[in-house]
Formats: structure tokens, C-alpha cells, sequence
């Protein structure tokens, strides 16, 4: 990709603008010192960066067993089911609870940026990180480690692939030889190119590889980068199983996503390790699983976060639940059930309620995830109701706001009987959506206003008998 290609559009529009108006530059304060000592390891000034929400310190999990949910040569995103070995963690977790699993960035974007800044004959040796102190304010940021080396910060460290600030383009602008390009980099972080900064970085979520990729002349020094490249953050991931039933083995089910033709960062590092290991599914085969004896024992970083949205079960086990989990957003309500099914075992003289549960994809026949487990908790009265929607399928219902809309009367009089909402999935589109539809059930089918219905909600929600475990 040529500059004039990607942005012909800010080329054309340059040429009208006689003075651009710039952000205030800011040269960066860090400075990387090579030592003369070989030593290698890593350590913080200070304590270093805190684990988000943890309830426990990093342990490393063997991969026990893994299978693919969906089908392997479908028109679907590629879903995997990692079973984790936690039995020497010590670990205690329910239905609902989160990991952060310590991601780190692929060694083909590290060489990348290794070969276009010409660090290949320093990358692996021991650096000093310092800061200019004679600045009031500045210091190395908490994610920096003072001594380590650069291939470590790259790959541990920083987030290569975070959306780029307008003053991080102003300092890359600097560094770079070509006229054009310079220019171009300048415009984006100008007030005159709030709309092209929208359109071409922020809509296209342009990171540093790609720059380096398209602006061929821009090569900062290594202390650019480090000073402006936010914190690598661990990812959460929801448990897929309950810890009362087995608390030695843990579950997380996700999808591999693909932006700017790049896998996500941990989903596309999780799936390598699977499929690394030389072992090929058969085509089509959709719950094959591999053995903790045929896997290298694999290792994932990972520890326990705090669960603040309460998405758990409720302590009343008389009180009805709503489950809305299309694609992934089911998994943890296999933990649910689960939790529920051995609840209900030692609870035989209470009367539990109803339990609904609303799942979509877009084939059954390709990705209806947790299809068997769903079935067999259908069939023990674990769950009293599985509402599914198939959006690639001819049917009335291709999505489970249609499911919803549908059954409202039911889901109304769950409500009033205090049920408990669970919405997991994507934020944006599918809770937002969700939320609107039951407002409006509320609305025909519960004798409530629209301000009333909104009212309930919000009640709701402020006792947390409505959660959502949603991400962006």
C-alpha cells in the first residue's frame, strides 16, 4: 500500500490548506541505555503494573484438553473450548466469575517493527529505561520496566496494535524523511483533519504497524514508542464451568476475531498453540477433543478477577432466570446451569424457578455452541426453555430480539415474578437491543408506560437482577 493510494483523499485536500494548526509537541522524556553487563532480566521501578480486578496472583495452566465448537469448514468464526489445569492454583471460582489471561503481542508484528526501525543488533540486549527528571511531571510510565530488554518490552509490555493518539502521530510526523509523508501524518493530528484523523485512523483502527507499514519513511526512535504506547492489558475471559462442580479443571470458550486482516492479539496466540501442535481435525468433526497427554503442555498466564457486576446466581433459588447469550455470550451460562443442576440436587424440597434461556447464531448446523449441553439440561428440567434464532437460516426468527419479542408475555410474567436477567455479549449492538425490546414487552404485555417500563429496569438493575457481562 503507497501513501497516495490510502489517503488520496488528504492529498487533495493539502494542497488547499496553507498552515496547518498542530498540537503542542512534547519531545520524549525516555532515554534506552545499553549495559555492559549481560544480564537480561526484567525488573520495574517500584512494584510494576498492577493485575485490573485481581483476586489472585498469576498462575501458569497447563491446557488439559481443547476441542473446536464449530464447524471446521463453515461460514463461521472459528470457536474453541480450552480446558485449563488449575488443580495446584488453588483457585476458587463460581459460575459467572472472570480470568485475565496475560496476553502477549505475535512475534511477527516484533520483527516487524525490528526490521523497520534497524534494531536487530540491539533488540536482545540488556537496556536501562530512564526518564529526564528535569522536567517537572515527567516519569516512566508503570508499564516501562527500567531494566529489560527491547525484544521483552515489545512483546510483554506495550499494546503494538492500540488506536493512535493524535499527539503519537505528531511525534512519528517528526521522525519521518519523506515530504508527503510527513505532511500527511501532520494533517491527521491537525484541527483541520478531525474528520480524516475519524475516518482513516480511529473508524479503520490504524495502530503503529500499520503506519510503519504505509509510511515507509517514518522510523522513531525506539523511546517514541515506549513513551507512547499504552500499557499490553490482560484480557478478561468468562469461565465457561462452575467451580463447585470441579474446581481443578477450568473452562473458556472464544471466538477468533480478525481486524485489518490480523487475528485478535490472545484469541489468534490461543488458537496457534492448539493448532501448532501438528494435530489435524477432521473436517466437519465438531467436538473433537485432544487429550492433556497429546498437548506439550502448552502454558497460559492467568489469574482470577473480582467479580463487580455480581454476574452470578442469585441466593434465592425459588427466583426465576432470563439467560440471553447468543455465539460466545452462552458460555458462562453453562456455568449457570451447571451450578444450578447440583444446586437442585441438594435442594430437593425447595421449589426453584423457571429458567429460560435465549441462544443465537447463525447455523445450527455450523455454530450452535454447547448444543448438547443445552439439550441435556433441557432434558433434565435444569432448564425449562431453550429459545434459539438462526440468522443464515429461512425462519421467522433470525435473531433473538425476534425470539424475545415473541415470547413477551412469558418473559413479562417471569419478571413479575422476580426473575433475574442475564445478558451476555456484545455491548453495543446486542445489549443495547435487548434492552430496548424488553422495555417495550414491559410496555404491551406488563400494563406499564414507557416511562414506567424504563423505571422497572433500572430497578432492576440497581439490585442486580439485571446484568450484563458485555464486551466492546
Amino acid at each position: 500500500m503507497v501513501v497516495l493510494n490510502a489517503f488520496e483523499d488528504i492529498v487533495a485536500e493539502l494542497q488547499e490548506i496553507d498552515k496547518l494548526s498542530l498540537p503542542g509537541f512534547k519531545q520524549s522524556p525516555l532515554k534506552v541505555c545499553y549495559n555492559s553487563d549481560n544480564s537480561t532480566e526484567t525488573s520495574y521501578d517500584g512494584l510494576g503494573p498492577p493485575l485490573p480486578f485481581a483476586t489472585s496472583k498469576i498462575f501458569d495452566a497447563d491446557i488439559y484438553m481443547w476441542k473446536q465448537l464449530t464447524a471446521s469448514n463453515g461460514d463461521c468464526k472459528a470457536v474453541y473450548e480450552i480446558t485449563l489445569d488449575v488443580e495446584d492454583s488453588k483457585f476458587t471460582f463460581k459460575a459467572g466469575d472472570t480470568i485475565g489471561i496475560i496476553p502477549q503481542n505475535d512475534d511477527s508484528d516484533i520483527d516487524f517493527i525490528v526490521s523497520h526501525l534497524n534494531l536487530a543488533s540491539t533488540v536482545d540486549l540488556p537496556v536501562s529505561i530512564t526518564v529526564d527528571s528535569s522536567t517537572k511531571g515527567n516519569k516512566l510510565p508503570i508499564h516501562i520496566p527500567a531494566k529489560s530488554t527491547l525484544r521483552h518490552v515489545l512483546k510483554y509490555c506495550v499494546e503494538l496494535r492500540s488506536l493512535l493518539k493524535k499527539a503519537f502521530l505528531l511525534s512519528l510526523s517528526k521522525y519521518t524523511e519523506d515530504d508527503k509523508e510527513r505532511k500527511i501524518l501532520e494533517y491527521l493530528c491537525s484541527k483541520e483533519g478531525a474528520a480524516a484523523y475519524s475516518t482513516h485512523v480511529l473508524n479503520k483502527s490504524l495502530c503503529i504497524l500499520d503506519i510503519f507499514s504505509i509510511f515507509k519513511t517514518c522510523k522513531p526512535p525506539i523511546e517514541v514508542l515506549l513513551g507512547n504506547l499504552p500499557r499490553l492489558l490482560p484480557r478478561p475471559y468468562s469461565i465457561v464451568n462452575s467451580g463447585l462442580k470441579n474446581n481443578h479443571v477450568m473452562k473458556i470458550c472464544f471466538s477468533v476475531m480478525t481486524n485489518n486482516n490480523r487475528k485478535g492479539l490472545t484469541t489468534g496466540w490461543l488458537e496457534r498453540l492448539l493448532l501448532n501442535e501438528e494435530i489435524t481435525l477432521e473436517n466437519g468433526l465438531k467436538n473433537m477433543s485432544i487429550s492433556k497427554e497429546s498437548l506439550n503442555k502448552q502454558k497460559v498466564s492467568m489469574y482470577l478477577r473480582k467479580n463487580f457486576s455480581m454476574f452470578c446466581l442469585p441466593e434465592s433459588l425459588e427466583k426465576p432466570l432470563i439467560l440471553i447469550g447468543p455465539g460466545t455470550g452462552v458460555s458462562p451460562f453453562i456455568g449457570f446451569l451447571e451450578e444450578r443442576e447440583l444446586l437442585k440436587e441438594s435442594n430437593q424440597d425447595v421449589k426453584f424457578g423457571d429458567v429460560y434461556l435465549y441462544f443465537g447464531c447463525r447455523n445450527p448446523k455450523l455454530d450452535f455452541i454447547y448444543e448438547e449441553e443445552l439439550k441435556d439440561f433441557l432434558a433434565k428440567g435444569t432448564l425449562t426453555k431453550l429459545f434459539t434464532a438462526f440468522s443464515r437460516v429461512d425462519s421467522e426468527n433470525k435473531y433473538i430480539q425476534d425470539v424475545l419479542t415473541e415470547s413477551g408475555k412469558e418473559v413479562v410474567q417471569l419478571i413479575k415474578e422476580g426473575a433475574h436477567v442475564y445478558i451476555s455479549g456484545d455491548l453495543h449492538t446486542m445489549a443495547v437491543e435487548v434492552k430496548e425490546i424488553l422495555v417495550n414487552c414491559l410496555v404491551e404485555h406488563g400494563d406499564m408506560t414507557s416511562e414506567e417500563a424504563m423505571a422497572k429496569i433500572s430497578h432492576m438493575q440497581k439490585h442486580y437482577q439485571y446484568v450484563v457481562d458485555a464486551w466492546s
